[in-house]
């Protein structure tokens, strides 16, 4: 099966964000009074944004304390969004070559557009992508398959060649219902049970294979 589309994740997919999401996330809990949690905690809860993340770190808060985690996450956060974040192994390599095959590529996360920008920007990896989507600019958020849809559409790209590459069940779902094939990133940062991907990618260097 040959791709004319790749839709990517960004955190857990693209790049290794870990260490400044879960710095943020535990200067947040301190300035609450909370106690601070391990990255591997944290990690379950990262690809749905901030919401989700202290939904699943804070489950027995009323909905005031959340929206003031989110809120003090997401001021700290965006202030060092770059310090320890790297892109996973092989990722410029892969992309490189597939824009040498002419190969269209997007960015589809739920991390505020800006910070994605940043981001990718930071790592020299903006150039390659054709598009760039956060949540904010279709107002949707995955698993809704909107942002995939409107992506493709402004590509002029149909789901038939297109693939989605990501971590979470958001990402699955999302590709799903926008009958795209979906890609599971098993270096990523949730461990998927109940949701069959296409594929299953071990490397990020796997894309060339299925293309």
């Amino acid at each position: 099966m040959s791709f004319n589309g790749y839709i990517f994740d960004l955190d857990g997919t693209l790049v290794d964000s870990l260490g400044d999401i879960a710095a943020a996330t535990n200067k947040t809990l301190k300035e609450l009074g909370f106690e601070e949690r391990p990255k591997e905690e944290i990690r379950r809860y990262i690809g749905s944004g901030a919401k989700e993340l202290f939904r699943g770190l804070l489950k027995n808060e009323d909905e005031d304390t959340l929206m003031r985690a989110i809120d003090i996450f997401k001021s700290r956060y965006a202030k060092n969004p770059i310090d320890n974040t790297r892109l996973f192994e092989g990722v410029l390599e892969v992309l490189e070559l597939l824009k040498e095959k002419n190969k269209k590529m997007a960015v589809v996360s739920n991390k505020p557009l800006e910070l994605s920008i940043i981001i990718l920007k930071a790592l020299n990896v903006d150039k390659y992508f054709d598009d760039i989507v956060g949540p904010e600019t279709y107002n949707e958020r995955k698993p809704s398959p909107i942002p995939i849809i409107k992506t493709l559409e402004k590509l002029n790209l149909t789901p038939d060649v297109s693939i989605v590459v990501g971590d979470t069940h958001a990402d699955i779902e999302s590709a799903k219902r926008s009958n795209c094939k979906a890609a599971l990133a098993a270096w990523g940062y949730v461990k998927l049970k109940d949701q069959k991907p296409d594929f299953v990618l071990n490397r990020f260097e796997d894309l060339l294979i299925i293309d």
